[in-house]
């Protein structure tokens, strides 16, 4: 009599550990993101997610950039390749305009304004210099029709590939790279003019209310000015790789002690949408619109669940890894120990497989430099850090007789005197990572 109960309780079980699951993954996945990497995360949750709010301190267009992905037009990927099948062809963006134009077979005097406007147009292809300055700088190259001559010249510029060359600012660009004959395009112009502060700050109800759209529609909308680039000449000009963001900030305080703090500007603030949640709770809405809202709304929760936790999980594993690491911090990477993250993992009561996660891609800002935060376990490698170990070699060759340097064999023994046994090839790769050259190619004749 009591078996169909009890196997009634192990399926009630089984299945709230499987709708455990998605919250457990979501919390996992959260914590191995690196600063860029979970503001990219959060960007795609919100746009598919009416419950997520996202608040974030810099520009509304800047915070709205991770939907637009430059680079998805096919025919900017038909020019692109076009241009790279030409060989002999002046390299850049200024090379494929300068093709267009003599295809054009334009005036001789309209070509000049059209070169003149091209080779003022900015890393982001914006002509940035407001009419005045661009007709003295016309004049100043005696190029005659002044104003008239200017927005003609403007006009043509805007009509080559990639298209949204010569707008003003990014607004401009996106609006040039729309088909005027597009059903879409009026409802386009208005996101693109009036509406991306709330789409960067994922008020999509509000944008909804405000264009007379479900929102299904407008987040088929959305998706389509991901085919959109706010910059449209920088995968041409090539832009610089992008610096290191770092995750926390070690500075020393006036007392001589050390603060550790997370870098909370690197990501947006997410909160739940209070409107949303107040239309889900609605009895005048559709029990379905009810049901999923709250759903969403279910899911916004983990996610700033998971994001809270990611935070003080992050703080906790830096603390423990410099109360570890003490003496880096007065004296920097030559003074690291062995430490493993299994220590950790045991110190703080978490698996090492969290703790891995945590280090993951995070860099910590300190008084020697940016840093990632993996490079603070160290294998124990003859008693000392593999970082101790490099610095001692360093030490060894900057003290030794020019005329007669150390040879990797000499450095061996000098480091198993010291108590550091290790094998040559472990010197010469400690060496060649320091880039310092052999003991022959140092050696200094008087």
């Amino acid at each position: 009599m009591s078996f169909p109960v009890l196997r009634q309780d192990l399926s009630a079980r089984v299945e709230q550990r499987f709708q455990l699951q998605p919250r457990m993954l979501q919390s996992v996945e959260v914590l191995q993101l690196g600063a860029l990497d979970l503001c990219s995360y959060l960007a795609d949750k919100a746009l598919s997610n009416e419950a997520l709010e996202l608040e974030s301190a810099v520009a509304p267009l800047s915070g709205f950039e991770g939907a637009f992905r430059p680079g998805r037009s096919e025919a900017s990927d038909a020019h692109q390749e076009m241009l790279e099948n030409h060989p002999g062809r002046e390299p850049g963006l200024q090379g494929w305009l300068e093709e267009q134009l003599l295809a054009l077979d334009l005036p001789a005097g309209e070509l000049s304004w059209v070169r003149y406007l091209v080779s003022s147009l900015d890393d982001s292809g914006y002509l940035s210099m407001g009419d005045e300055e661009l007709l003295q700088g016309a004049q100043a190259l005696g190029l005659k029709g002044g104003l008239a001559a200017l927005g003609r010249a403007i006009a043509q510029l805007q009509t080559l590939e990639p298209r949204g060359l010569g707008g003003r600012d990014a607004i401009e660009a996106l609006l040039l790279q729309l088909d005027p004959s597009d059903p879409d395009y009026p409802l386009l112009c208005a996101l693109i003019e009036h509406c991306l502060e709330d789409l960067a700050k994922n008020k999509l109800p509000k944008v909804c209310r405000r264009l007379g759209l479900s929102s299904a529609e407008l987040l088929r909308l959305v998706s389509r000015l991901g085919d959109l680039d706010p910059r449209p000449a920088a995968r041409w000009t090539g832009e610089a790789a992008p610096g290191l963001h770092a995750d926390l900030h070690l500075q020393r305080e006036s007392d001589g002690s050390f603060r550790l703090d997370l870098n909370r500007g690197l990501w947006p603030e997410v909160r739940i949408d209070k409107a949303v949640a107040l239309l889900s709770q609605d009895s005048r809405q559709p029990g379905e619109v009810r049901q999923h809202l709250r759903r969403k709304l279910e899911e916004a929760r983990w996610l700033v669940e998971a994001l809270a936790q990611r935070q003080t999980t992050l703080l906790r594993v830096a603390r423990a890894v410099f109360h570890a690491q003490a003496a880096f911090l007065e004296q920097g990477t030559g003074r690291l120990i062995p430490l493993s993250m299994q220590a950790i993992a045991e110190d703080l009561g978490l698996a090492t497989s969290t703790i891995s996660r945590a280090v993951a891609g995070k860099y910590v800002d300190t008084p020697h430099g940016i840093l990632p935060l993996r490079a603070f376990f160290q294998a124990q490698a003859g008693g000392t850090s593999r970082e101790g170990l490099r610095g001692m070699v360093r030490t060894l060759i900057a003290d030794e007789d020019p005329a007669a340097p150390l040879s990797d064999e000499a450095l061996v023994a000098a480091l198993v005197q010291a108590g550091h046994p290790v094998a040559r090839r472990t010197v010469a790769k400690y060496r060649g990572e320091l880039g310092i050259k052999s003991s022959y190619q140092r050696v200094q004749h008087a």
